[in-house]
């Protein structure tokens, strides 16, 4: 498993020191081009791009880990059967789709009780921060928006099922799939996004604190189906049947999207492996952009393009909130988490791999087009001001929801985002169009022609 923990130094503009010299040429961090980088040829684009990615320390990706088929077979089943929600009316890929490159092309999910699947899902429990893509996730340290899930000190690993994730289920994770499974434990639990309300399911009946139940009730349904049995027996071969729980599903799931979606075969990647003609004219000078003026490195660094800390980037807030602030529709991000006010409206730097496909964007999903999330970096604060909840969301019912706390986002704003800047957002967004794996525009193979339990897939 990557662990991203390289600090890099940074001059006072917040510029990586590495790249100071090579901007003096094209501009600094914090202003524009000195010079049109499409008046260059392209092999002095060229030039130019393979040194800022090296002043970067961006490299290759590292393939994934291998996965047993017996292992993915199990995890595939479980990833898309319904059984494992408490109404049986919610799967991993209802919020996580093959046909919107792993996310559901929604502002906010739709959990429980919802209908249909992606954009066209409506009514039931509207979850509290936008559902983010499932691709390359095995990459990543830290998961959730606020890195409720992660690798500490050490890799330890900490979340919030606290001494209910006992470090016997830890052991039972596969090496490089511990992120990915402890993550896969938390949706069953979760009332809005799969367990239900009290009084719906035996599961939503427990008490809000009874992880151990609910799993152990999940572990009960898929055992009594012949077909689970086999297969957790194949996946599994010398652990007995009475001795398997859900830490053995959660393990299967995150094989299954280790080796599912890690999709990586962009034109950046094939350019960073040496394929000068793999980046168009447009996207070098997208590039150059990027790392350059528009300053999106200093949070969107490294090969995974995030630096996986939390930021507040003054983003609107609005839907049903995570329970702070006077109304309780507030959500103070990574505070909820740390416990540290200075963490106040902080959330995590999202990777920015296929990034072109994982519409909207925001915590929220509060910008419908990446044209607008890259237009706020160029003045956070007064776009914050001016944001328009009616021009950027779809789902009607979300629009009388804008949170009125406009002045205590400015007053915590992270330094690097709170000056206006001068960049092309057509550049940028070009450049990250790069970052899109051509493996991703077709997912179909995926999804299985039926589950275990016989529940519909959609």
């Amino acid at each position: 498993m990557r662990m991203n923990t390289e600090t890099r130094m940074r001059d006072r503009a917040g510029c990586p020191l590495a790249l100071t010299f090579l901007l003096g040429t094209l501009g600094s961090c914090g202003g524009g081009l000195t010079e049109d980088p499409g008046t260059q040829p392209a092999s002095m684009l060229v030039n130019d791009v393979r040194a800022a990615l090296g002043a970067e320390g961006i490299v290759a990706l590292v393939a994934a880990p291998a996965i047993d088929d017996e292992l993915f077979d199990l995890g595939q089943a479980l990833y898309f059967d319904k059984l494992v929600s408490g109404n049986q009316d919610v799967s991993c890929a209802t919020c996580h789709l093959t046909t919107e490159a792993g996310a559901d092309g929604r502002t906010l999910p739709n959990g429980v009780g919802g209908l249909g699947i992606g954009p066209a899902r409506s009514g039931g429990a509207i979850i509290a921060r936008h559902s983010p893509t499932v691709l390359n996730t095995h990459l990543l340290d830290e998961m959730f928006w606020d890195g409720r899930v992660e690798f500490g000190g050490g890799g330890v690993l900490t979340s919030p099922a606290g001494a209910d994730l006992t470090p016997a289920m830890i052991a039972v994770f596969d090496p490089g799939l511990e992120l990915l499974a402890a993550q896969a434990m938390l949706p069953p639990v979760s009332r809005m996004e799969m367990r239900g309300d009290s009084g719906a399911n035996g599961l939503a009946d427990l008490a809000d604190d009874d992880f151990d139940g609910v799993w152990a009730g999940i572990m009960d349904r898929l055992l009594v189906i012949n077909a689970y049995e086999n297969l957790f027996n194949a996946a599994y071969p010398t652990t007995l049947t009475a001795d398997l729980d859900f830490a053995h599903a959660a393990n299967a799931i995150a094989a299954f999207e280790v080796r599912a979606f890690a999709r990586a075969n962009s034109p950046f990647e094939a350019f960073v492996g040496g394929d000068d003609a793999a980046l168009s004219t447009a996207q070098l000078e997208g590039t150059l952009e990027f790392f350059g003026s528009a300053g999106c490195a200093r949070c969107h660094s490294g090969n995974l393009f995030t630096d996986e800390q939390y930021h507040n980037i003054a983003l609107p807030q609005f839907g049903p909130g995570n329970g702070n602030g006077p109304g309780g529709n507030d959500d103070f991000g990574r505070e909820n988490v740390s416990g540290n006010p200075v963490d106040r409206y902080r959330f995590r730097t999202p990777s920015l791999l296929n990034v072109a496909l994982t519409a909207p964007y925001g915590h929220l999903g509060q910008y419908a087009d990446l044209d607008d999330m890259v237009r706020h970096y160029r003045n956070a604060p007064q776009e914050l001001q001016n944001y328009n909840i009616a021009l950027e969301v779809d789902d009607t019912g979300l629009i009388g929801t804008l949170v009125n706390n406009t002045n205590q986002l400015i007053a915590g704003i992270d330094p690097l985002v709170a000056n206006p800047r001068q960049f092309d957002v057509g550049h940028v967004v070009t450049f990250l169009g790069a970052l899109s794996a051509d493996s991703v525009a077709d997912l179909a193979e995926l999804v299985p022609s039926s589950v275990p339990s016989g529940l519909p897939l959609d």
